[in-house]
């Protein structure tokens, strides 16, 4: 059985498209999402005012009645250990997988290379996929200083260790040779601005780096082609130092064309 989790925060824009690329290798898709940031700041807006939330998403774009996704909310007050508590959950639904898949709504990955990185992560007790960070539209990206590449979905099998911010086992990384693309600074507007607000807020209190307060106007949304040190770390924007010019593979631009673009 292949299990495929997500944590969903916010950033709805693109997890019909992240769902799809997924749904036919999995056995089950389990969603577990969440209506504030770990940090639950006051007087802070709230997401189903800003987009889509998961579940009206799914419904809108999957057959329920296939049995193959299952929706849950869950919150939690830090990201450490979340991704533990997804898993079991999804154990509690459905026993103990294969291999479970951990993604986020922003993660999406071209025809047939989902596959690919399932077949691989069979050979492996733990396994990562690289990704290709776009940058605010389909025409752009950024590539990190010295070239680091950023991990994305990451694959266990047989047991689950224990997690802290992320989907990391903190052991020796086995990189896949497939991929996936990473749409996190292509959302909306308001969902960016919703996401840098949360993350300035909890930032400090769960000992994260901390967000540029101006790096939402300043750096995303008047971005242009001359604009350099983009990640939103303040003691670390030279790491993405700029965004370039990108051209999809014809096979992921007519996947992404033929799905929906927004949906806030």
């Amino acid at each position: 059985m292949i299990y495929v989790i997500y944590r969903i925060l916010y950033g709805t824009d693109f997890l019909e498209r992240s769902m799809r690329s997924v749904y036919d290798e999995a056995d089950k898709i389990f969603v577990g999402y969440s209506f504030e940031p770990w940090s639950r700041p006051p007087n802070f807006p709230n997401i189903r005012d800003i987009e889509q939330s998961p579940p009206d998403v799914i419904e809108k774009y999957f057959d329920m009645s296939e049995g193959k996704i299952i929706v849950f909310s869950q919150q939690q007050n830090t990201p450490k250990g979340e991704f533990n508590y997804l898993y079991d959950c999804a154990v509690e639904f459905s026993g103990k997988p294969d291999i479970a898949i951990f993604m986020e709504p922003d993660m999406v990955w071209a025809p047939g290379v989902f596959k690919n990185f399932v077949e691989d992560a069979s050979k492996h007790d733990h396994l990562f996929a690289p990704q290709i960070e776009m940058w605010k539209t389909l025409e752009y990206r950024i590539r990190r200083k010295e070239n680091i590449t950023r991990l994305g979905p990451s694959a266990y099998k047989p047991e689950i260790p224990t997690f802290r911010f992320g989907a990391y086992n903190g052991k020796d990384q086995v990189i896949s040779q497939h991929g996936c693309y990473n749409f996190g600074f292509c959302l909306n507007e308001k969902t960016m601005l919703y996401k840098h607000n949360a993350a300035l807020d909890f930032s400090v209190k769960i000992k994260d780096s901390i967000p540029s307060k101006t790096w939402y106007e300043e750096k995303w949304l008047n971005w242009t082609l001359e604009t350099t040190n983009l990640e939103p770390g303040e003691k670390h924007m030279d790491h993405i130092p700029k965004a370039e010019r990108y051209e999809l593979p014809e096979d992921m631009r007519k996947f992404m064309d033929e799905n929906p673009v927004k949906n806030t």
